[in-house]
């Protein structure tokens, strides 16, 4: 769900965005799916699965996850996930040499071009351009609006009610993490071998939903 960071850490190249765009859709071994998409959409979808295992290991992931409420659970990953997007596209022009609305454009041609696209990703692409949600995450109420739509597709009833405030009442430390993690993963990511090189990892540990 942090589409984003994903992006920001990806490879410049269109089949490598894709590949970390959709890289939560797609299970199983890599090498299953060689047959199925371009050898850069694989290596893309590499790329997701390492900085996923590198976020998850991140002690600036870490504190953000435990700043917020307990009762949250589990879905504080995801919450955290959200809220650095937010950020990521509050704070894009540091960190990027285009504009985040000419970049998400580009992103949306991209997609709006593949016809191989898993059928459950081509739906979130379709939104993802229709609502332009790569700019309107700059907004608290799409952060509000995207973590009430999540909490609908859950197992558990209603798991983030209220998560929003979450945000708000640690906006500030957030915030700062945020940009101490991106830091972070931008400097990982620039010591990490060619990817084409690097091993077929297994899919991060399971989150508790399918969201998108």
């Amino acid at each position: 769900m942090n589409y984003l960071l994903h992006l920001l850490l990806s490879e410049p190249e269109d089949d490598c965005y894709v590949g970390n765009l959709m890289g939560d859709f797609v299970k199983g071994r890599l090498e299953s799916h060689a047959q199925d998409f371009a050898p850069a959409v694989i290596r893309g979808l590499k790329q997701h699965r390492r900085i996923d295992s590198y976020a998850h290991q991140s002690a600036i992931f870490r504190r953000s996850y435990q700043r917020l409420d307990r009762s949250y659970g589990l879905y504080r990953g995801i919450m955290v996930d959200l809220f650095y997007d937010h950020f990521a596209a509050r704070h894009w022009q540091c960190f990027h040499p285009l504009p985040l609305p000419d970049f998400a454009h580009t992103i949306y041609t991209i997609l709006g071009a593949r016809i191989d696209l898993p059928p459950a990703f081509a739906h979130v692409a379709a939104r993802m351009r229709e609502h332009n949600l790569l700019v309107a995450y700059t907004h608290t109420q799409t952060i509000e609006r995207a973590l009430n739509h999540i909490s609908t597709r859950a197992r558990a009833p209603n798991p983030l009610h209220g998560a929003i405030t979450e945000l708000l009442r640690n906006y500030t430390q957030l915030e700062q993490d945020c940009i101490n993690f991106i830091k972070a993963s931008m400097a990982w990511t620039e010591r990490q071998p060619l990817w084409n090189n690097a091993p077929d990892e297994e899919e991060p540990r399971t989150k508790p939903i399918v969201a998108d």
